[in-house]
């Protein structure tokens, strides 16, 4: 899917030291909304290229083993190009194909802060086939959809 992306938003995003034998975490949940946008003059942002979407993922990650955990919230707004549908009829593929830019980020920045916090950078190291899916309410969404 072609897409314009805008820059990626750190909401927030918080580094704690734990004990490394706390429970493990991987929580990615990746949420897809079609924000209400207004350009300068206030007029609803044109859309005659596709559709343009919000992508957050809110996020808890305790790696097996670590002294750390991190969580927080990254976002980031595009247009998917020739693409005029509604957020829940996005393909789970092309959802993780425009949300793979954020999970990279996280990535990024937890080993940055690492390489700080710890000395050395620890990777997390998703990859484009892990379980980082649409959460619950956009699969029941696409779900009915489906049955419409």
């Amino acid at each position: 899917m072609k897409t314009k992306k805008g820059p990626v938003s750190v909401q927030s995003f918080h580094y704690d030291l734990v004990a490394p034998d706390e429970e493990v975490k991987q929580d990615l949940k990746i949420t897809i909304d079609h924000p209400e946008l207004k350009d300068n003059n206030g007029e609803p942002m044109d859309e005659s290229e596709g559709r343009i979407v919000q992508v957050v993922i809110p996020f808890e990650i305790h790696p097996q083993g670590a002294p750390f955990k991190v969580s927080g919230l990254i976002g980031q707004v595009s247009q998917l190009i020739d693409f005029h549908g509604n957020p829940e009829d996005i393909s789970n593929k092309d959802v993780k194909q425009i949300s793979r830019p954020l999970v990279e980020y996280i990535e990024t920045i937890t080993y940055q802060i690492t390489a700080i916090t710890l000395n050395h950078g620890v990777s997390l190291n998703f990859s484009p086939s892990d379980t980082v899916e649409p959460n619950d309410a956009m699969r029941d969404l696409q779900k009915k959809n489906k049955k419409e």
